[in-house]
């Protein structure tokens, strides 16, 4: 019988974090088998928050509100919604006439499309201070169609200064004015004008964060994990400490999604996959050696790193890293814990009860033979993305 879930589609926030559930699903390397999600994501948005494993390029937290703001010239706030729905699938197709394919949203479903920009981008828009407060679309569409009224029945003549005390619209009021031409032929590449305000709006919003950090502390080079950039050295104590443990999690955490699927074989009987598993863990050790990530970590500092960003992280799954990090430091030979195999299979068993593939039969049949096996990299290809858009655009002024 096939597996079904269902929400309740209560506020963009909410659909914004469900459609990145399902997009984790399409790509079963990386289901979050062990539940570390919440860690993970805990230290993305210390890192680089506004991100969103759903944005593709950085231009749409401009194409978002400029659509929103056309919309508005519709009678009713229902009818500013329906034509904004209409816009964010016209913009599918000035994007493809202004030469663009990769990052297009929309790009093969068209009308079809289900993820659109501002779904993924709403929170973004108000990281970055983009839109002014916590509202919907539809929040603001409403707000837009009240301030008409407002100001219709405010008299100007009486008093000249009354239109600026009526209340803002909601978006910011600085943003850059929208060209001409964005529904016809539309591009990724930002203007001087377009950079240099988004490129304040993210250092604002992500003051403090690596993010705001390196908006305004460009570094060069493609370059596989944030805690590789070549500008690192000077970048604040408090960031280089955030992004060490991240560093630590990333290969620490990786030694069980190794030990799930090694035990995963070795249930399904499979000895190609058992010798390869193996292989795997050995070369793990290696990298725990050399990489010297066990040494000194700071066990109360992360902690409070990742209590500070979600105060409200199960304890179980905290309690499951530490005991993932004791029983590493204890052994030189997770294939053969049996005390590291039984946080695994009490971790599964906490996370997916009757669909623990490791006491479920009829659950390990569904494995492909790899679950979960991906590195974290806390978002930072898409933040890569963003900064060379940023980038891009003061080379080229």
């Amino acid at each position: 019988m096939t597996s079904t879930f269902g929400w309740l589609d209560a506020d963009a926030e909410q659909r914004r974090r469900m459609l990145e559930l399902v997009d984790l699903f399409r790509d079963q390397g990386t289901v979050d088998e062990i539940g570390i999600g919440t860690v993970r994501d805990a230290l993305s948005n210390t890192l680089f928050p506004g991100t969103s494993v759903l944005h593709t390029r950085l231009k749409y937290v401009l194409f978002v509100p400029w659509l929103m703001q056309r919309a508005t010239h519709r009678q009713s706030a229902g009818e500013m919604a329906e034509e904004f729905r209409r816009l964010e699938y016209r913009l599918i197709d000035s994007l493809l006439a202004g030469g663009e394919r990769q990052g297009v949203m929309g790009n093969t479903a068209r009308a079809n499309l289900k993820r659109l920009p501002s779904h993924a981008y709403w929170s973004a828009l108000g990281a970055w201070g983009i839109r002014e407060e916590d509202f919907t679309s539809d929040g603001f569409f409403r707000r837009a169609h009240d301030l008409r009224a407002l100001a219709r029945n405010t008299p100007q003549a009486d008093d000249p200064e009354a239109r600026d005390r009526l209340p803002s619209s909601g978006l910011d009021a600085h943003l850059p004015e929208a060209p001409t031409d964005l529904l016809k032929s539309a591009n990724f590449t930002l203007t001087r004008e377009e950079e240099q305000y988004l490129s304040e709006r993210i250092a604002s919003g992500a003051q403090g964060r690596l993010l705001g950090w390196l908006v305004t502390n460009p570094y060069s080079g493609e370059v596989p994990y944030v805690w590789h950039i070549n500008n690192l050295d000077s970048a604040p104590d408090d960031l280089r400490i955030v992004v060490d443990h991240a560093r630590r999690f990333h290969t620490v955490i990786y030694g069980a999604a190794i030990l799930y699927n090694l035990l995963l074989a070795r249930k399904a009987q499979s000895q190609d996959l058992i010798d390869e598993y193996e292989v795997q863990a050995e070369q793990w050790h290696t990298e725990l050696a050399v990489t010297r990530v066990l040494e000194g970590w700071d066990r109360t500092q992360w902690s409070e790193i990742i209590h500070r960003q979600n105060p409200k992280i199960h304890k179980l799954t905290m309690r499951f890293v530490d005991d993932w990090r004791s029983g590493v430091e204890a052994t030189d030979d997770i294939t053969r814990s049996a005390r590291l195999a039984d946080v695994i299979r009490n971790q599964e068993s906490r996370i997916k009860r009757g669909r623990a593939r490791l006491t479920n039969p009829g659950a390990l049949e569904s494995w492909s033979g790899g679950s979960g096996l991906l590195r974290l990299n806390y978002r930072w290809p898409i933040v890569q993305n963003h900064l060379g858009d940023l980038y891009a655009a003061r080379e080229s002024a």
